[in-house]
């Protein structure tokens, strides 16, 4: 079924202005560069206790690594499909538990989607463009960031991105199993970060319907049967884990103890239909220049400087096609991707920029389209720009724009803005030269626009951070005395939250008996509480005076600050507060 389409003339031939040897060599020193930028520093980064304590009890048993269970006992699982946790685990198993093993697959992923950018972008325009796009997501600071997280975003970006490639490579090869295995890596993703994965879907599908040379017919069946292959893989975890025989976890945010709930309720519905917090509002307000803000979040360092120069080359690309009569590209995978990646950039920075519960990891659903148009928008002018004044001139005042108002939102080191507006000065020089080397344009393009977020992620690495969330801790005089003062107590202490107990599942990897889910959801009566009480099954309890302040306290929660006393400087624990005992009395 296999054809071959080399002969074809398609755009992105006429962006190949670098040998392949050369382009071999550019593409192992970027994806170097991205090695050493996601793991500078990489055992500073402070760890996300709460994923953390999962993977330590996954590790304990089958039972556990199916389901995802957050504590030993598996009372309660975490509030995603655990696929990606069982890559975490198996780091774990391979090089010891520690919190860099925990974060390992994460970094990797995040070095790996570069050279598959890079090859993505080039089968569609060209070597050039898919170097660019490389070297943008390289060196994208928010992509440093998620990569130093032991949360599930940087493979789930990678997982994308390979289903981008494998339409692709299908539509090259004219071979529609392609598109299946497409549908089968997208479904994989939404098994690692459910609907934050889909984002990239609507764009996928436009990218095979116009990328295969079929009848309407043909393609029709190719996306229905790509369309099959998602929604097999996406539901195998949650459909073999909702029907296996035995004991399951609840998980947590669920409202009802069921996987589906927790995937399309928790995870879905919730997710659109949710409010954040009047705190989290003023700190990070939704709008169209969300990504540009420079308080708070401060977005424009993590993406805002990227982000507005491939919107600035994009653009400029785009009407110079426009008013050069090329719109009409040459070849059908020219014009699939152009459609394809910017469906992806408008949909996933809009949905993205006006989401009230937003995480700036959740920007790894569109950080390889961001990557990819700026890569695209500056191969495209350089090589037009080698016989052609406006296009050179084009170039050079984008190249002035994107490194004046990165220096102007991120206020870099001074090696930054002086690297940024040289490079803008050197485009200038060459816009007005006779001979205008498409490499070089290329090359003072991208350390114009490059260089601010390079300097943001230098910084990023220096300080060691990540969007993982929690990075608590526990006293170990408190770990000690709960190992030597448990007894024959099934469960080492009860918890109120689970945020308080991860730390210590994370240290001591042994069960925890939780009150409460999210928001409160009590995940037992006060009378079943009692009777544990009084049969010795649990002890000691960690308590929190805020404990009801927000959500309304469960009546368990009420009977176990009843029940307690605070004997936190009796047993020399820490401050009063650390821990209590419980008495059925």
């Amino acid at each position: 079924m296999a054809i071959d389409v080399t002969s074809r003339p398609r755009l992105g031939a006429r962006l190949v202005a670098i040998p392949r040897p050369a382009a071999g060599v550019s593409i192992t020193a970027i994806t170097a560069l991205a090695a050493v930028l996601r793991f500078a520093n990489f055992a500073l980064v402070p760890p996300n206790s709460f994923y953390d304590a999962a993977v330590r009890s996954m590790g304990l048993s089958w039972h556990n690594f199916l389901y995802g269970a957050f504590e030993p006992a598996a009372q309660v699982s975490i509030d995603k499909t655990p696929v990606d946790l069982w890559l975490q685990v198996a780091s774990t198993k391979l090089l010891g538990f520690s919190s860099i093993a925990v974060r390992l697959p994460e970094a990797l992923a995040g070095v790996l989607a570069v050279p598959l950018v890079y090859d993505l972008v080039r089968r569609l325009f060209g070597r050039t463009a898919g170097l660019g796009a490389a070297a943008a997501l390289a060196v994208l600071p928010i992509s440093v960031v998620t990569a130093h997280s032991d949360t599930m975003d940087s493979l789930m970006m990678l997982l994308d991105v390979l289903a981008a490639w494998l339409v692709v490579v299908g539509a090259q090869r004219r071979n529609a199993w392609f598109v299946v295995a497409a549908g089968a890596a997208l479904g994989l993703a939404f098994n690692v970060k459910v609907f934050e994965a889909l984002i990239v879907m609507p764009a996928l599908g436009v990218l095979a319907w116009l990328a295969f040379d079929l009848p309407a017919r043909r393609r029709v069946r190719v996306l229905a049967a790509g369309l099959g292959a998602f929604v097999v893989v996406s539901l195998s975890w949650v459909t073999g884990a909702s029907l296996a025989p035995g004991p399951h976890p609840w998980p947590i945010g669920s409202t009802n103890g069921g996987v589906w709930n927790v995937v399309f309720v928790f995870n879905g519905i919730d997710r659109l239909r949710g409010h954040a917090s009047a705190a989290a509002l003023r700190l990070d307000p939704p709008g169209p220049l969300r990504f540009l803000s420079t308080g708070g979040v401060d977005y424009a360092a993590l993406v805002g400087a990227t982000l507005l120069a491939a919107m600035v080359f994009g653009a400029v690309a785009l009407a110079d096609a426009g008013l050069s009569g090329r719109l009409r590209l040459r070849g059908r995978l020219p014009l699939a991707g152009a459609a394809f990646l910017g469906a992806w950039l408008v949909t996933g920075v809009g949905m993205l920029s006006m989401a009230q519960r937003m995480q700036p990891r959740y920007l790894e659903a569109v950080t390889p389209a961001i990557a990819a148009v700026l890569g695209v928008g500056v191969a495209w002018l350089a090589v037009r720009a080698r016989r052609r004044r406006l296009p050179a001139i084009a170039l050079a005042a984008g190249a002035a724009v994107v490194a004046l108002a990165g220096v102007a939102l991120v206020h870099p080191p001074a090696w930054a803005t002086v690297s940024a507006v040289a490079a803008a000065w050197a485009c200038g020089a060459l816009a007005a030269a006779p001979r205008r080397p498409p490499a070089t344009l290329v090359a003072c393009a991208l350390v114009a626009a490059l260089s601010v977020p390079v300097a943001s992620s230098v910084s990023v690495a220096r300080q060691h951070r990540s969007n993982a969330g929690l990075a608590l801790d526990v006293p170990r005089s408190l770990s000690t005395f709960l190992a030597t003062h448990q007894g024959g107590a099934r469960y080492e202490v009860a918890s109120t939250t689970v945020f308080r107990a991860s730390p210590l599942i994370v240290r001591d990897a042994r069960p925890v008996l939780m009150l409460t889910s999210y928001h409160g959801q009590p995940l037992l009566s006060a009378a079943a509480l009692a009777g544990l009480v009084r049969a010795g099954e649990v002890r000691y309890i960690l308590l929190g005076r805020g404990d009801c302040a927000s959500t309304g306290c469960a009546p368990v929660v009420r009977w176990a600050h009843a029940h307690a006393r605070d004997i936190s400087l009796a047993a020399a624990v820490g401050p009063p507060g650390a821990l209590f005992e419980l008495s059925a009395n």
